[in-house]
């Protein structure tokens, strides 16, 4: 009796492997299926999407220039303004000295004699602080807005968006070397010098709001337009060099307002700016000059010894939406 119950008992173990084995079989089976179906499947929707990606430009071009050729034009301005913004994290990270020691007035009164600045602002009426306070609201746009006007005017310019990528590399590039010497050698603008007040030990007390002239703009319109705007910005000694002067010089290096007066615009353009900076008391007139210098010497690297946008002797291959193959 015990011999039979052992080999019941036997049989019984057995028969829940061969249970086992056979679930395991039919797992893999079943596995096994769908994985065919599966790189079956796959097969046929890679077929499809190589003949999809076969109908693609290899490159996705902008006008005549690939895409990330394009996106380098914007490098420079990225970097200005990280820099820009974060001006007071990178004073104390790197811990410039932040108190000017160029004294420009004095460089001024060297060279012409006198405060051009003041000469020019001799007299002021609320018609010349209105005609100051258009380019210099203007300004803030133009960075971004010359090169969206190259762009749009592009057949004028040879139906190529060159001149709309050389305009935003050279304002990102002189923005760029301006911010990184005015964080170097930080200097003050006229209006900062002539309303400071100092303590015996050298110590600053107080200044002037840096809205400077167009506080007069203010009072007129009864809202604080400039002081808004200016109080806000993260340098206070940043006069030289002038981007207000930099900007525009670089637009008329570039070709100008081809579709608005061509240079002769250009030209009016930065005598404009420059001369309500000087207005304004918002600069000296050495900061226009290197503003102007900075620009010319950028502009002349470009066109004289290398930059990045000079096309290769390559088949341009347009976008253009897929069309079914008949």
């Amino acid at each position: 009796m015990r011999l039979c119950h052992d080999l019941k008992k036997k049989q019984g173990v057995a028969g829940k492997l061969m249970n086992r084995q056979k679930i395991w079989e039919s797992w893999d089976r079943f596995a096994s299926s769908v994985r065919d179906v599966a790189e079956a499947e796959w097969s046929q929707r890679k077929g499809e999407l190589f003949r999809y990606f076969g109908k693609l430009p290899p490159t996705i071009y902008v006008g005549d220039y690939p895409l990330k050729t394009a996106l380098i034009a914007t490098l420079p301005a990225i970097f200005f303004m990280t820099f820009f913004q974060f001006f007071h994290f990178w004073q104390w990270l790197l811990s410039p000295n932040p108190i000017p020691f160029i004294h420009l007035d004095a460089l001024e009164h060297w060279l012409f004699g006198c405060l051009p600045h003041q000469v020019v602002s001799r007299y002021t009426h609320p018609a010349l602080d209105i005609l100051a306070a258009i380019p210099y609201l203007m300004h803030f746009i133009l960075p971004f807005g010359y090169p969206a006007y190259c762009y749009y005017h592009r057949k004028k310019l040879g139906n190529t968006i060159e001149p709309a990528l050389r305009g935003f590399w050279l304002g990102g590039l002189v923005a760029s070397f301006a911010v990184l010497f005015q964080f170097t050698f930080p200097t003050s603008p006229p209006w900062y010098n002539e309303s400071a007040v100092y303590a015996e030990d050298g110590t600053v007390i107080s200044y002037a709001f840096n809205e400077a002239g167009f506080q007069r703009i203010d009072a007129l319109i009864k809202m604080p337009l400039f002081r808004e705007i200016y109080s806000n910005a993260p340098v206070t000694h940043g006069s030289f060099p002038s981007l207000h002067a930099a900007f525009p010089a670089i637009i008329f290096f570039n070709g100008s307002w081809v579709a608005h007066g061509g240079w002769k615009f250009g030209l009016f353009h930065c005598a404009l700016i420059s001369w309500a900076a000087l207005y304004s008391h918002h600069h000296y007139l050495i900061d226009i000059l290197a503003g102007w210098a900075l620009s010319f010497t950028l502009f002349t690297i470009y066109t004289r010894v290398w930059n990045p946008f000079t096309k290769k002797d390559v088949t341009v291959v347009k976008y253009a939406p897929l069309q079914e193959q008949v």
